[in-house]
């Protein structure tokens, strides 16, 4: 008897950590471009949840005014991505102004197995960029970009 919950012990202590080994962490500095200059910091909360920034920036040029925007919060990543939302902070249901139209600024993201992030800017989102840029595009992790 004392040799099974010996064993049991054993087995239970040791299938833990596998689990915590096998968990992906997307922690770190994302860096690409699409919709302007793009910037994604992820660091690890606890569990799935990560605290996550994003910055995109197109500069001025030639006299074209540039733009730069910004957000961040929570998300709740699985294997392969997710979604952020932000409460889209002057959201009017009654607008017909696709800055003031809809609810939340939406980012989907998708972590490719090459190492590569797809970030797609979904809806309700110019609020915090403005029209000339978005939050969509390609990035790498810093590391591997350079």
């Amino acid at each position: 008897m004392f040799r099974t919950a010996l064993l049991a012990a054993a087995l239970l202590g040791t299938s833990m950590p596998v689990f915590a080994q096998d968990a992906t962490d997307y922690s770190g500095t994302y860096l690409g471009s699409g919709e302007g200059d793009l910037t994604l910091e992820l660091n690890h909360i606890e569990d799935d949840a990560y605290g996550i920034s994003i910055e995109t920036v197109v500069p001025m040029e030639n006299d074209m005014p540039g733009c730069a925007g910004g957000i961040e919060g929570e998300v709740l990543l699985s294997e392969g991505g997710g979604n952020f939302f932000v409460e889209n902070e002057m959201y009017d249901p009654e607008s017909d102004s696709p800055m003031f139209s809809e609810r939340y600024c939406e980012v989907g993201l998708t972590f490719n197995e090459d190492g590569t992030v797809v970030m797609e800017e979904r809806d309700g989102c110019l609020e915090y960029h403005g029209a000339s840029c978005g939050f969509s595009g390609n990035l790498v992790h810093e590391s591997a970009a350079g």
